[in-house]
């Protein structure tokens, strides 16, 4: 059972992965401005969604037709100031279907990112509900390492909805098995590293940013519920593989003291590795 349910959620990876493509393409914006609509090569739009306009559910009168009217060509200004009801996803390449330039990331690394991220989730946490909350930290941490890595900002839409989810599992899976000792930790070790990285903040505004201080509080609250030890060991992963690639830059000559790093996917990614070394049997 183990083994087919780890090739499902890899292979759920790969299908759910165009989709995330499509969330780092579009939120990579600087803070304050909307969501991209169009290449910013050629300024082409993007693949559009399904709409479902006021105009468009209410073309059809309750009388007999209406003579049709003249049809105004479509720009792309107007492709993208229409209202969207579901997210339109970029194919794994992730090039412009008119430019061919490509958007975000390489062809196929969020796609590959997501399935070994979920596949691995699999083989080492076992309680389907808390599997459940994982994985859902896992389809959001991952479009944001990518948006934090590109503009440095992690989107509120995107914070929220990790904690959210998160909790949720993890609150039905403490209703399901009578863990509420391991619910309370896991909420306390939330608030615990969003008030560190709070202080962080506070002290070094150009270190830490108010997008880390809210994604600490789903990270702190996944890697709380199996420990203590687990949240400790999760953080400081984060801080050293963040501090060994600032330090590898500098090296390098590619940054300097001042330099501004993004910290989201350090924080992401020493959260997974700990999830992932640590493990929960059923």
């Amino acid at each position: 059972m183990r083994p087919a349910l780890i090739a499902v959620l890899a292979a759920a990876g790969l299908v759910i992965g165009p989709a995330l493509r499509s969330l780092i393409v579009r939120m990579s914006v600087p803070a304050g401005q909307p969501w991209r609509r169009s290449c910013p090569c050629c300024e082409g739009p993007l693949p559009p969604a399904r709409t479902t306009s006021a105009a468009a559910t209410s073309r059809a009168p309750a009388r007999g037709p209406a003579p049709a009217a003249p049809r105004a060509p479509v720009t792309a200004s107007m492709s993208a100031s229409r209202p969207r009801t579901a997210l339109p996803v970029l194919p794994p390449a992730g090039r412009c279907p008119a430019c061919c330039a490509r958007l975000g990331p390489p062809a196929l690394t969020v796609e590959i990112t997501a399935a070994v991220v979920l596949g691995t989730l699999a083989a080492r946490i076992h309680p389907p509900l808390v599997l459940a909350a994982v994985c859902w930290l896992a389809v959001c941490a991952i479009p944001l390492a990518y948006i934090d890595a590109a503009v440095r900002r992690l989107p509120d839409l995107l914070t929220a909805a990790a904690w959210a989810g998160t909790a949720v599992f993890l609150l039905a899976a403490a209703a399901d098995s009578g863990a509420w000792s391991r619910l309370s930790r896991g909420v306390a070790g939330g608030a615990a590293y969003a008030a560190f990285c709070l202080v962080l903040f506070l002290i070094s505004p150009s270190g830490m940013g108010p997008g880390d201080v809210k994604l600490a509080a789903s990270l702190g609250t996944a890697l709380a519920w199996l420990g203590w030890g687990a949240l400790a060991e999760g953080a400081l992963a984060g801080f050293l593989l963040g501090a060994g690639y600032g330090v590898t830059l500098l090296m390098h000559g590619r940054a300097g003291r001042k330099t501004q790093l993004p910290f989201g996917p350090f924080m992401i990614a020493g959260t997974f590795l700990v999830l992932a070394a640590a493990g929960l049997p059923g």
